[in-house]
Order: structure tokens, then C-alpha cells, then sequence
């Protein structure tokens, strides 16, 4: 499974990477996580790659993603054409308005109304992502999210990933 997800530098797109494929690895998957930005630290493209298989990984970058998680209008466009035609494709309904079938809500909305924070879009799209594809546990995600964020917001980013995750089941 080739997973990209794609925002602007600020959203935490790397992080999620991160988170995801821990998790991934917790499960005993085998997981190769790349990450690619822009050398602007808030504002230019953020892009995180990861291959999850349980199969020995013999790709060492996404060639046609089988998801694409798009939480900007920049990473969307920057990043539309390594979609497969049949690929998955979720975005943040406020922010990105594609050319093509999707799924989605409006992540950012969610973060601020929900927990207070935009910042943690990231882990709300990744909950979505992980009720909508079952790509990994929800408690897996949990236990990497405890052991990845900044101390002392493992609370908030937990709140987030489980909005996210009930936005995903509905």
C-alpha cells in the first residue's frame, strides 16, 4: 500500500507520516516513511511518503499512491498526478477543491472548532484516514501518537486523532 499525504509546512504532514508508519511497524508491518518539504518552515509544499506491506518492501519512493491525503490546495496540486486513477483520495473539504472523486471533511474546521488548535489538523485527518481505510489499528496509531508528539501534547493530539477517527466512521 503506497500512502502519500500531502499539505503546506505547518500542518504536521510529516509527523502523521511518522505516526502512521510506527503504527504500522508496531503491527509488524513492514514500513519504508520518506518525507520531502519545502525550505520555508511554514507555508511551502510538506509532503510525507510511506509503503506499508507485509511483504518485503522493494520500492524505495511512492510511484502511484494508493491514497492521497491532500490537506492544502498546494499539496493537492504538487501532488495529484502520483495518484492512481483508481486511488483513494481524501481531502480537507475547506481548503482543497479537486478535479476528481474524493472523500473528506473539513479537518482544519474540525481542529479549531473541536480542540481549540489548527495544529492539530494532522492528527484529525489521520484518523479519518485510519477509520476510513482500516490500514492499521486505531489503538496502534494511539500508542505511536504517545510516543512521537511533543511532551506534554499527547492529550490534545489523542482528542484530535479520535475526532478524526469518528468523523471517518460516519
Amino acid at each position: 500500500m503506497q500512502i502519500r499525504l500531502a499539505g503546506i509546512g505547518g500542518q504536521g504532514v510529516v509527523l502523521a507520516g511518522i505516526i502512521l508508519g510506527e503504527a504500522a511497524a508496531i503491527e509488524g508491518l513492514n514500513v519504508i516513511q520518506t518525507q520531502d518539504y519545502g525550505s520555508q518552515s511554514r507555508g511551502g509544499h510538506s509532503i510525507a511518503d510511506l509503503i506499508i506491506s507485509k511483504e518485503p518492501i522493494y520500492d524505495l519512493m511512492v510511484t502511484k499512491a494508493d491514497i492521497l491525503v491532500a490537506l492544502a490546495q498546494l499539496g493537492y496540486n504538487s501532488t495529484k498526478n502520483s495518484l492512481r486513477e483508481d486511488g483513494l483520495l481524501i481531502i480537507d473539504t475547506d481548503l482543497v477543491k479537486p478535479d476528481r472523486e474524493y472523500i473528506g471533511a473539513p479537518f482544519t474546521r474540525l481542529a479549531e472548532e473541536k480542540t481549540g488548535l489548527a495544529l492539530t489538523v494532522n492528527m484529525v485527518a489521520l484518523g479519518y484516514l485510519v477509520a476510513k481505510t482500516n490500514i492499521v489499528r486505531k489503538e496502534s496509531v494511539e500508542r505511536a501518537i504517545r510516543r512521537r508528539v511533543p511532551k506534554g501534547t499527547e492529550e490534545i493530539n489523542l482528542k484530535a486523532f479520535r475526532i478524526g477517527y469518528e468523523e471517518g466512521l460516519r
